[in-house]
């Protein structure tokens, strides 16, 4: 087996790898109810996206490697005679802390089911790739990622974990203090210094997907299958930002409400309890009888308090540190 850079030309292969792992075994108009049973070359790009997202399509895989390459984000694959058996897709960035200048191996495909010696080289090589570029670790977020088979053999510990609760909008308490609120700009500089607590994928990764900037997700034409409202809070106890999504192929409707707001509101209950207060009371915009909201385990306390439930189920961001 060869691990090695991915070119253009890898694509198909790649594409392929994804679909064989297709986690529907069929292909559907809407593989979530699984409705509507078609052979694949008849389906939208949309509905290929929804099957796993842009490596499901290959005019979308294009795009979305193009912009890997475009901004220098490594991509490996694993060859085994002739064919692709493996990729791996690595994301720089700087966050706030905990996470502050990392590389995350941001997908990891092997197969169905996944090859544990293909995993492993891949992530060995790309450990190897970010260390000459000066990064020293490596990130991993294997519930949305891959990689989880060989990722405690190799020495990946747990940094953060986003956990998920629900709960009725009716059910949560209207907020009880004056709060300003405005429509982001659609820069991800509105951002700086905000740490997102749903934090499953790299930041500026679900910032794009969540506004429809990532090209991929532009081409598959999900902005206009999406409700989003993105608003700056200005609140009595500090500023943090909203976004809502809902995704029109679900049913039932279901509210995505994610929270970006300074490391130190997470010691703060005061502050946690005001902001996802005013995050729901935004989030009725989108007239749902569902909210699911993204924090650390450390708030599962306040959003109970609140009226959500859930939070058990872990979500691990891990790191090697080499």
């Amino acid at each position: 087996m060869n691990v090695r850079a991915a070119t253009a030309q890898d694509a198909a292969g790649i594409v392929a790898l994804h679909k064989a792992a297709n986690p529907y075994k069929g292909w559907y108009r809407n593989p979530f109810q699984e409705l509507g049973r078609v052979r694949y070359e008849d389906l939208t790009s949309l509905e290929r996206w929804m099957h796993g997202g842009s490596w499901m399509d290959l005019s979308l895989f294009r795009r979305h490697f193009h912009e890997y390459q475009r901004r220098g984000f490594p991509v490996l694959v694993a060859e085994d005679a002739g064919r692709i058996v493996g990729e791996c897709e690595v994301w720089l960035d700087e966050e706030p802390e905990p996470f502050g200048r990392y590389a995350e191996a941001a997908m990891v495909a092997s197969g169905s089911p996944p090859s544990p010696d293909v995993e492993r080289d891949l992530l060995t090589w790309a450990a190897e790739r970010v260390r000459k570029m000066g990064y020293g670790q490596l990130d991993l977020s294997p519930h949305h990622s891959g990689g989880e088979s060989v990722a405690h053999e190799l020495g990946f510990k747990s940094l953060w974990d986003t956990r998920t609760f629900t709960a009725d909008p009716k059910d949560i308490q209207r907020p009880e203090e004056e709060f300003a609120a405005r429509y982001l700009a659609g820069d991800y500089g509105d951002l700086a210094g905000l740490l997102a607590l749903n934090h499953r994928e790299p930041a500026r990764f679900r910032y794009e997907t969540l506004t429809a900037l990532w090209p991929g997700e532009l081409m598959a034409g999900l902005q206009d299958a999406t409700k989003l409202v993105a608003m700056a809070v200005d609140a009595p106890h500090g500023r943090f930002t909203v976004f809502g999504v809902r995704r029109e192929w679900l049913d039932p409707k279901v509210a995505e409400v994610d929270v970006w707001i300074d490391a130190d509101a997470l010691r703060d209950r005061d502050r946690l309890e005001e902001s996802f207060t005013i995050a729901v009371e935004i989030a009725r915009k989108l007239g749902t009888k569902r909210v699911d909201a993204y924090a650390p385990p450390g708030a599962a306390q306040v959003l109970k308090k609140l009226g959500f439930a859930g939070g058990e189920e872990p979500n691990p961001w891990l790191r090697w540190t080499f």
